[in-house]
């Protein structure tokens, strides 16, 4: 039970991001790196990167729902930079 309880934690605080505006996205992506799966790397917290996901999420008519298995996917990667964060007190490498 306590496993499932640090599992939804994990989820709920770290990878809903299609709970998120798309500001609120680009905002996220300059200071932790991008939510997406292909911007995993050097280019996560590029400003360029950043305000073309902006564009791309403010072009895109999908409802926002439909993002939750990317979010998923996504996860271990957005509660490693956020502990990279919380720990090391800098942006993270990946």
């Amino acid at each position: 039970m306590k496993r499932l309880v640090a599992i939804s934690c994990l989820f709920v605080l770290s990878g809903c991001a299609s709970i998120y505006s798309p500001y609120d996205l680009r905002d996220w992506c300059l200071i932790m790196g991008s939510t997406r799966p292909a911007d995993i790397g050097a280019t996560a917290q590029d400003p360029v990167t950043c305000n073309k996901e902006l564009a791309e999420d403010l072009a895109d008519q999908t409802p926002r729902i439909l993002y939750i298995p990317r979010d998923i996917i996504m996860t271990p990667v957005i509660t490693a930079r956020a502990l990279w964060v919380a720990f090391a007190l800098r942006q993270p490498p990946f």
